[in-house]
């Protein structure tokens, strides 16, 4: 992939760069950074493989200032659609000139080329200065715990229509109703409409339980339209099946018309009644719960899996309702790999 150059608070350019030589580079960065006995602690930066579909399981991310190396961070892309930038670090003698930035900026220009629907980030309490530079580029605070875990939606229709619907809405991030849960909401001031994301998850890898984080419910109230819509699932073991449970319920006055759609990682199976998706037409005050079977193939990468950082993976539901259009994400969860 071609590098990027941008421009920020230096007379020379930061060029971000995708599949550099990561052992080299990398362990010139920690060297740096840490102490020169670093070298001597043999860091390899993780070997980058292209999967079946195309797409990388994950994107070293070099920054160079003049040639020199300035700033490194991995962009996690093992399973679609959500993806986790990780260990973002510039050398001291570089911050405040644009680095970060450039490096942030490219991890969500190639998430999103590729197809990811969000991304995600996790960060200390206090450390107020990632704060301002997640901030500036669209991120928003979710799960609290251990870490601080921030998001940064790609495509989310219904939120961009919602903004299109009321242009003063106010953005406020709480506790949910149940454990390791989190609610991103927005709020009309001049009204009582609301579009609220439920996250599920740890706040980082340590406190997941190797669960990666999902968005497993959204509240939706605007104009006519008032709806919950939520998903979750079950453990699942290779060569076992799981359950995935959704449910769509209509609170508000009208019918509501739309479908839904599945989307998979490579190596899962589906079995419902309506394999290749499903239209809806959703009385007022009627619930659709449709239960699917999901199946993992022999051809599933369970090598990915000792890459990632979660032994999880994404099954995507897709709800299709005029403007609204919006996505939740159910975690089939395996065991810890060997």
């Amino acid at each position: 992939m071609a590098g990027s150059a941008i421009h920020l608070h230096s007379a020379q350019p930061v060029v971000v760069e995708t599949r550099d030589a990561f052992s080299r580079h990398g362990e010139e960065l920690l060297v740096a950074r840490y102490a020169p006995g670093v070298a001597d602690r043999r860091f390899t930066w993780p070997a980058t493989d292209i999967t079946p579909d195309g797409y990388r399981d994950q994107e070293g991310l070099v920054a160079h200032v003049d040639g020199v190396v300035a700033g490194r961070a991995i962009l996690e892309t093992a399973f679609h659609p959500l993806a986790e930038l990780v260990n973002l670090e510039v050398h001291p003698p570089y911050r405040g000139r644009g680095v970060g930035s450039a490096i942030v900026s490219h991890a969500i220009e190639t998430a999103a080329r590729a197809g990811f629907l969000a991304i995600h980030v996790q960060t200390f309490a206090d450390e107020v200065g990632a704060h301002r530079l997640y901030a500036r580029h669209g991120f928003l605070p979710a799960t609290r715990g251990e870490m601080l875990r921030l998001w940064r939606f790609l495509n989310l229709p219904a939120l961009a229509q919602f903004f299109y619907d009321h242009p003063l809405a106010l953005f406020e991030s709480t506790s949910g109703d149940t454990p390791r849960q989190h609610m991103l909401r927005w709020r009309d001031p001049t009204g009582e409409d609301q579009l609220a994301v439920a996250i599920t998850g740890g706040s980082c890898q340590f406190d997941s339980d190797g669960i990666r984080p999902a968005v497993s419910t959204l509240r939706l109230r605007t104009g006519a339209v008032r709806l919950t819509a939520k998903c979750e699932s079950q453990s699942i073991r290779v060569g076992e099946s799981v359950c995935a449970r959704i449910a769509l319920t209509n609170e508000g006055s009208e019918e509501l018309t739309g479908g839904f759609r599945i989307g998979l990682n490579p190596g899962f199976a589906i079995a419902s009644d309506h394999p290749g998706g499903e239209r809806f037409a959703l009385d007022a005050g009627a619930t659709l719960e449709r239960a699917l079977t999901i199946t993992v193939e022999p051809s599933f990468p369970r090598e990915l899996l000792c890459i990632a950082s979660y032994w999880s993976v994404p099954v995507t539901v897709e709800v299709l309702l005029g403007d609204h259009t919006f996505w939740l994400t159910i975690e089939v969860r395996f065991g810890k790999p060997n």
